[in-house]
């Protein structure tokens, strides 16, 4: 299942209608309530920043669907293991903190890592982790951003559930794979598969761009991707930018057979819908960090726990 709607902006009331609408019409609230009563929310934060950064899950966005799953009844959490900063700071500079607290909406944070199995044929992924604060929810809904990427070329459903993983042990994922980003690419897979989540929901209203997955530019896509399967929702990402989907690491690391059925869901979906022209991909670097780049992640960590960030 995949779906693309057109989202002008970030009013919570207009949000909230539309998750209402969708959520009753194609059954998702029930197929969440078969499963448990537990909903965690996983947006993408990357590091703690100001709401208008187009880098994050609008906070307007992540806020409304978890009200609403209130109001239906769910115990609500948000978790995320930020690059930088923790999930409660990255919800503190986005202003619904105590938001969350008067609503008794849970600030999750991915802290314990639960060895899972990984890719096979691969010794550095061959065993990985995930956080176990999953195991608690009886469903984990992604709310990833959607935005270029200047490693992995962009970033959507799959990417996201990255951020499952806890602590450092992101970044030093990034060099196991010895600079390549198709080998990357399957870790990447593998962990989302992993993360299980039962439904990805992208916000795509205003995209980011120039650069990414920091830094980025914002974009009015307008666009909202809703699916259970990340990898088909990513690829309609690439062909509503205009990126050519089996040019990237993220679909290069699948089988061909994989390939061609994400891909065929999403020309289902993107069908008639022209590619946005003045989209601009990131210009790529190398996958692993370089000795400058870990000197630098270690003092901006540092900087997040010390406050002075």
């Amino acid at each position: 299942m995949l779906k693309r709607f057109v989202v002008e902006g970030y009013d919570r009331k207009v949000l909230g209608t539309l998750f209402a609408s969708w959520f009753e019409t194609y059954g998702w609230l029930d197929r969440l309530r078969a499963r448990g009563p537990r909903v965690l929310l996983k947006p993408n934060f990357v590091m703690p920043s100001a709401p208008d950064d187009p880098s994050t899950t609008h906070p307007n966005f992540y806020m409304t669907l978890a009200r609403f799953l209130k109001d239906a009844g769910f115990d609500v959490g948000i978790g995320e293991s930020p690059a930088f900063g923790s999930c409660e700071a990255a919800l503190r500079r986005h202003g619904v903190l105590e938001e969350c607290k008067q609503s008794g909406i849970e600030v999750v944070e991915f802290k314990t890592a639960e060895p899972i199995a990984g890719v096979a044929h691969d010794n550095s992924y061959d065993t990985l982790t995930i956080a176990h604060e999953l195991a608690a929810w009886s469903s984990l809904v992604n709310l990833p951003k959607l935005k270029t990427h200047k490693q992995l070329a962009f970033t959507g459903a799959t990417k996201n559930l990255y951020g499952c993983v806890t602590g450092k042990r992101k970044f030093f994922r990034h060099n196991l794979c010895k600079n390549d980003p198709v080998r990357f690419a399957r870790m990447i897979i593998a962990n989302a598969r992993a993360a299980n989540a039962v439904l990805h929901i992208a916000d795509g209203i205003e995209a980011a761009h120039v650069t990414g997955p920091r830094g980025g530019v914002p974009y009015a896509l307008h666009t909202v991707l809703v699916g259970d399967e990340p990898l088909a929702l990513d690829w309609a990402f690439c062909l509503s930018t205009g990126l050519q989907p089996g040019a990237t690491p993220l679909f290069q690391a699948l089988e061909s057979h994989a390939r061609e059925q994400v891909a065929a869901t999403a020309r289902d979906v993107m069908h008639g819908i022209e590619p946005e022209a003045d989209f601009v991909h990131a210009k790529l670097i190398h996958v692993s960090f370089g000795p400058i780049a870990v000197l630098r992640s270690f003092a901006r960590t540092l900087r997040h726990r010390t406050g002075s960030a």
